[in-house]
């Protein structure tokens, strides 16, 4: 199993500050083509981010080896699809985009994932733990809330205690129908610090669930429906990612994010066993170039893992990232390895809390 790390907040807060002005961001294509007419596939979450990526990794990359590279998206959580086309041995995927958790779900009890072969002097400027032996985070992102500042814009939340607080913030709610981040938010509704929010204390997350249910309109299943219902005022405050909610606010949607949560990264793993493993490490290596991460991140607002990348990035697009130093200092970690042991059991208890409660 691999060794899942945490990000040091104090260096990521090292390298958010070192964003420096300039918007150009170069991309490198150098004509490189020996890998021919060669082809990948490369699952992602889709929407928004997923045309980000498109833009920052899928298509330079073609551009500059050759190698096509076809986009798909998955599911939100996307490891029973991993597992199935690697037990199957029908590898509809080369590459997949993949959390911390979802890592600790592949490689316990049985190894689903192949090793990235990268050498360490090529990570050097990577964030600590966003290399291990089999994923390579690209993409911090936030936890956080977003409201409609046009309905909401004479008495705004502030954190997620006015989230539960329908009474004095009325107003249609969003929330995700999944215990990931969810668990969390309740709890720190509850007044429970996010420095010390694990091991999660289960029934306390649920009995405050209790109190919300009753006032969320919509159980939002995926990051494009999230994005949806905040840019048509389906609901006037949600949780969401914080691409997202930025997403919604890029559209001219009136909505603002209320930095109170948790962060977490978005990677790239391969699956083991696929016949173009050789091809998928290529990919990934060259997702790790500051240049393409800048782009990503400029797109999508989600802050990139390679520290100078934010030589590439505008001050004006840094500070709305959540490695910005003024927003990273109110979010605390999702614990990956916690989820990664719990989900299944999280996940089954949230379901029959959704379908009995």
């Amino acid at each position: 199993m691999s060794a899942i790390k945490g990000i040091s907040r104090r260096s990521v807060l090292k390298g958010a500050s070192a964003a420096a002005a300039g918007l150009a961001m170069p991309m490198v294509w150098t004509g490189n083509r020996a890998f021919g007419a060669e082809r990948i596939t490369v699952s992602d979450v889709g929407g928004a981010v997923g045309d980000a990526i498109k833009q920052a990794f899928y298509l330079p990359f073609e551009q500059e080896t050759g190698i096509q590279v076809v986009g798909v998206a998955h599911d939100p959580d996307p490891v029973t699809q991993f597992k199935l086309l690697v037990d199957a041995k029908s590898y509809i995927w080369d590459v997949a985009m993949v959390t911390q958790d979802h890592v600790v779900r592949l490689t316990t009890p049985d190894n689903y994932l192949e090793p990235l072969n990268v050498p360490a002097e090529e990570a050097a400027d990577l964030l600590p733990g966003m290399l291990t032996d089999d994923w390579m985070g690209f993409s911090v992102f936030g936890i956080v809330m977003a409201y409609r500042t046009d309905t909401m814009s004479e008495h705004p939340p502030t954190g997620w205690r006015d989230y539960w607080d329908s009474a004095a913030f009325p107003g249609r709610r969003g929330l995700y129908k999944s215990p990931w981040g969810v668990l969390e938010m309740a709890l720190i509704a509850d007044g429970v610090s996010p420095k010390a929010l694990y091991p999660l204390d289960v029934d306390r997350a649920f009995a405050k669930l209790d109190e919300i249910r009753p006032d969320v309109a919509v159980w939002w299943g995926s990051g494009a429906q999230n994005t949806q219902t905040l840019q048509n005022g389906e609901v006037d405050l949600s949780d969401t990612w914080t691409s997202r909610a930025s997403t919604a606010i890029a559209s001219g949607a009136p909505v603002k994010i209320v930095w109170d949560g948790l962060y977490s990264v978005d990677g790239w793993s391969i699956p083991a066993g696929t016949p173009r493993a050789d091809l998928a490490r290529e990919f990934v290596r060259f997702c790790m170039r500051p240049e393409q991460q800048a782009i990503y991140a400029s797109l999508s607002k989600n802050g990139p893992s390679n520290t100078k990348a934010f030589e590439h990035i505008s001050p004006e697009h840094a500070a709305v990232m959540p490695t910005a130093q003024e927003n990273f200092q109110r979010l605390g970690e999702l614990d990956s390895a916690w989820w990664g042991e719990n989900y299944d059991a999280m996940a089954e208890r949230f379901q029959e809390w959704l379908l009995l409660g």
